[in-house]
Order: C-alpha cells, then sequence, then structure tokens
C-alpha cells in the first residue's frame, strides 16, 4: 500500500485563515527562523537534551520531536532511524523524558509495511532504555493509518501512545474502538485546518469536545495527556479532576516549547500533576520551517506581527 502525502486540504478554511496561511507560506525561511526560533530548541540531537535538563530544573517534563515529517526517500528514512536511536540512548535514564514521532517520517511514503518495520526498530531500542515514545498525529489522511499502526505495536510496547483530535468528527468512535487496547492518548483540538465535512470549524467547539473526551478516556483508564494553551480550558479540566480525583497517575497537562505560560504550569504542578512540553529539534534548520510555519498560523498574534512587519519593510515603512 502506497500513501499519498499531499492529502492537507485548503477548502473549507475561513478567507481570513487563506490569506494568513498563503502569506505565511511566502515569507522567506530565513524570516520563519528568526520570529519562530523559541519554539524550537535547536539544530542537534544535543541540544534538544540541553533543553530537556534545562526544563526539568523547573520542574517540567519534556517529548522531544525530531522535526521533518513527509521523508521521501529510504536513506532519509534511515538517517532518521538513526537519529532517533542516538537521541534514545542519548536521554538513557532521563525518566522525565519521551520521545514523539511521525509516520511520515520513518517510511509511509513507500507502504505500510516500511513503516511498521522503521517503527519497531526505534521502539527495540527505546524498550531497551525505557523511553517511552508516543506516534503523533498528523492531518486526517494518515488518522486511520496511525491508530492501525498504535493497535498493532501497543502490543509489543505497553507504553507506547499515540494522539487523538477533538475537532474530527470521528474521535468519539476511535475513542470506543482504543478502548480495547487503552494505553497513553495525548489528546489535543489538532492543529491542522480540516474540511468542514470531517471536522468542527470553531475553537470553542473543539474546546467543549476535548472535555468531553477527556472525561471519558479517563474514565475508561487511559493515561490521558491533556494538550492545551487554553488558559480556561486548562482551569475545566482541573476542576474536573478534582471532583472526580483523577490523579498524577492518570492525568497530565502538555504545551508547546515557545508559549508563554510559566505561570500556569507552576500552578499545574502545584495542584500535582505534570506539565510536560513538546520539544521539537531538527538535525538541520531547513527540516524545521514546516513546523515553524504551523506554528505561525496556529498563533494569531504572533502570526500578524511577523506578516505586519513583513509587509511594512516591503513598503519601506519602519
Amino acid at each position: 500500500m502506497r500513501i499519498d502525502l499531499n492529502g492537507s486540504e485548503m477548502r473549507n478554511i475561513p478567507r481570513v485563515s487563506r490569506l494568513k496561511s498563503f502569506i505565511i507560506d511566502l515569507m522567506p525561511s530565513f524570516l520563519v527562523r528568526l520570529f519562530a526560533r523559541p519554539y524550537v530548541s535547536g539544530d542537534s540531537v544535543e541540544k534538544g537534551i540541553a533543553k530537556t535538563d534545562e526544563l526539568y530544573m523547573q520542574g517540567v517534563y519534556s517529548t522531544l520531536d525530531l522535526l521533518g515529517e513527509a521523508v521521501d526517500t529510504r536513506e532519509l528514512v534511515e538517517i532518521n532511524i538513526e537519529t532517533y536511536t542516538n537521541l534514545i540512548e542519548q536521554v538513557g535514564t532521563r525518566d522525565y523524558v519521551t520521545v514523539s514521532l511521525k509516520p511520515t517520517s520513518l517510511g509511509l511514503h513507500e507502504s505500510v509495511d516500511y513503516c511498521l518495520e522503521s517503527l519497531r526498530r526505534v521502539l527495540t531500542v527505546a524498550q531497551h532504555h525505557k523511553v517511552p515514545v508516543t506516534i503523533d498525529m498528523e492531518d486526517h489522511p494518515f488518522t486511520d493509518v496511525t491508530l492501525d499502526l498504535y493497535t498493532t505495536l501497543i502490543k509489543e510496547d505497553p507504553t507506547l501512545g499515540t494522539v487523538l483530535q477533538s475537532r474530527l468528527f470521528r474521535t468519539e468512535k476511535d475513542i470506543e474502538d482504543l478502548s480495547t487496547v487503552g494505553g497513553r492518548i495525548r489528546m489535543c483540538i489538532g492543529i491542522y485546518n480540516e474540511p468542514e465535512e470531517i471536522a468542527l470549524q470553531h475553537k470553542p467547539d473543539m474546546k467543549e469536545k476535548m472535555l468531553e473526551f477527556s472525561e471519558v478516556m479517563l474514565d475508561i483508564g487511559f493515561y490521558l495527556e491533556f494538550a492545551t494553551h487554553d488558559q480556561q480550558t486548562i482551569d475545566q479540566m482541573l476542576q474536573i479532576a478534582q471532583e472526580k480525583g483523577y490523579t498524577r497517575e492518570q492525568l497530565e497537562f502538555q504545551q508547546l516549547l515557545g508559549v508563554p505560560m510559566s505561570k500556569k504550569q507552576q500552578e499545574i504542578m502545584e495542584r500535582g500533576y505534570i506539565t510536560r512540553l513538546y520539544v521539537p529539534f531538527a538535525t538541520n534548520w531547513k527540516y524545521a520551517i514546516p513546523y515553524l510555519k504551523r506554528r505561525l498560523n496556529n498563533n494569531p498574534r504572533m502570526a500578524w506581527y511577523v506578516i505586519s512587519q513583513t509587509v511594512g519593510k516591503l513598503f519601506g515603512r519602519s
């Protein structure tokens, strides 16, 4: 089975969002890197791990992610496998670090079988070093195959995790299907703009579903990683957790590196829960650019600041 890596759809996205996406896509890479750099820990394994150590000094946990999805050659897949192996070996006994990866970086372009083989090679090393791994979720053309990979591999590695997105209409059924295998689930609203026939289009609806799905999964027995920057939604989840007695053995909270939330993160930790940051790194800055553009796209304040500065310079305004 060969996977089409060009599945993202721009239709049905509101006009302003399309305009913003269009401008960000046209931005020179050096500008993207300049303004969005706080979102990435660096351009090496060593810099990524150094960032996790720095965060842990503040009591914050991490999940490391190698940037560079949509890999389309075996040569690059082998490089990614080698990088992940090196990363996991260097993480070693740091029990405050997990590792995240994307199927499209590990051979999904060629076949599901090749991707499965690649994932097993990484997981073998991870199990040896007792480093938990999460299979990240990408946009909707990859949802089925990602969950299939997860349900296959969690039987071999019970510490494996994956991701569900509250914006997708299918998520309620996915939770039901995954209830037979359980495991560790990161619940988020999702970063990818999805067409209206398969997904919610308004953030308040996505956040409401995120809370609803999270409570359902916790009651089923999943370990839940509640991933959002919306402080009201975090407060609502903390209130639910207090009322229902969910502990840090059942629930943690996650955010992205670079988003200023130290006060809320401290509150979460004072309430007895883990705060974990998603810490991306790259082996070359060019592999970080698509991720950084998505970050800009998802952060209107930063995105419009960058756009206004760029347009101002183009037209000679300071």
